[in-house]
């Protein structure tokens, strides 16, 4: 791959996105349609469908609105984004158990809005701290080198992190925290600095995990199943037993089991495990084959950009992509605790969804704009 030129690179990340939105819809209808049923008063199969695919043309348009964006705009407003997503993190904790921010599952993450759309405004912050972080890096107002500036840049992330996780949202918090470390990488930070943050990180989580007994039981869950709660093993051990009941070819699209009311959040958080019971192995490997193609000519695009905002922009926003889809994978496979993680542009999920389509339009806009001769 890494012969292909940037505009090659480009159409192959476009194509890989298409494909999976297709693949993805429908995954998403198969592993919705009876809790659909269920749920609807007219007898449809088509509620979350309907809702997904409207997600997907919002983040279409989203995507080709940020494409037609010059990097110099986006340099420019990021200060601007980075607040307003702050603004939207505030909102959502004062707002919160009304019905602009409902609590869901003992959270508030979504801001309504009108139309039938819920904004996430924590993966909005991600991606603003992205495009803030690299604007302030390419422009030499913050010197990663430095241990000043990796401050810097650590606080611009804690300041979301920590307001995700007010809501509460652990995961999402560390999110944004591991997207910092995979930025300050790109940006050269010393090892040594990686390294202490990375050990702060991890006594922290480990004092937040602890102090609570219901992460404590997730935790026990991935340790020892065999002595967890059985409700805390109970979604992992559902997603494991649809991958493995898929076999190599799959039971067939539609035919899955484990939708039917034993695997909660299947089209969304656990969807690879519907994917693997329905078409197998085969299927599975397709999927993470067009995820990696994808995330290969992203990071062609950002290797080739020529020069540092655009390298730092579209590597950030490819790492984010990719980290989200090792969450999601480890945490199906049981690699990892159970947490609220879609698959990107597969998994149902409006915010999570039009924040990628978006950062796949900024990096094509990065591979148009320019690249070394």
């Amino acid at each position: 791959m890494r012969s292909l030129k940037p505009a090659g690179a480009r159409n192959l990340m476009l194509i890989s996105a298409a494909l999976l939105l297709v693949f993805g819809t429908l995954a998403v209808f198969t592993a919705s349609s009876f809790k659909s049923l269920l749920m609807s008063e007219y007898q449809s199969s088509t509620v979350f469908l309907a809702s997904h695919v409207r997600k997907i043309l919002a983040g279409l348009v989203a995507g080709l609105v940020l494409y037609s964006l010059p990097q110099e705009f986006l340099k420019k407003t990021a200060p601007f984004l980075y607040g307003l997503s702050l603004a939207l993190l505030v909102a959502l904790i004062a707002l919160r158990g009304s019905v602009w921010a409902p609590v869901i599952n003992g959270s508030a993450r979504w801001i309504e809005l009108p139309g039938g759309f819920r904004m996430m405004p924590s993966e909005v912050a991600r991606i603003a701290y992205v495009i803030l972080a690299a604007s302030l890096v390419s422009g030499g107002v913050i010197r990663a080198r430095t241990g000043q500036g990796v401050t810097w840049l650590t606080l611009l992330a804690i300041v979301p992190a920590a307001l995700v996780a007010l809501q509460p949202d652990f995961a999402g918090g560390m999110y944004i925290l591991i997207v910092m470390i995979a930025f300050l990488f790109l940006a050269e930070c010393r090892f040594r600095d990686m390294l202490v943050l990375l050990l702060l990180m991890l006594a922290f989580a480990s004092v937040v995990v602890f102090s609570s007994e219901y992460r404590r039981e997730r935790l026990r869950s991935w340790f020892s199943p065999g002595e967890a709660a059985e409700a805390s093993t109970y979604q992992p051990e559902q997603a494991c037993i649809a991958l493995g009941s898929g076999g190599m070819m799959g039971r067939g699209i539609g035919r899955g089991r484990q939708q039917r009311g034993f695997l909660p959040e299947a089209f969304s958080d656990y969807i690879l495990a519907v994917i693997g019971e329905e078409t197998g192995f085969i299927g599975v490997m397709m999927i993470l084959g067009l995820l990696f193609m994808l995330l290969m000519s992203g990071w062609l695009i950002a290797e080739n950009a020529d020069h540092l905002f655009g390298y730092l922009l579209s590597g950030g926003l490819i790492a984010s992509i990719a980290l989200g889809m090792f969450v999601h994978i480890a945490v199906v496979t049981r690699m990892f605790p159970s947490t609220g993680m879609p698959l990107p542009l597969v998994s149902w999920g409006g915010s999570n969804l039009m924040v990628t389509i978006g950062s796949l339009g900024i990096v094509a806009r990065v591979a148009r704009e320019g690249v070394v001769r």
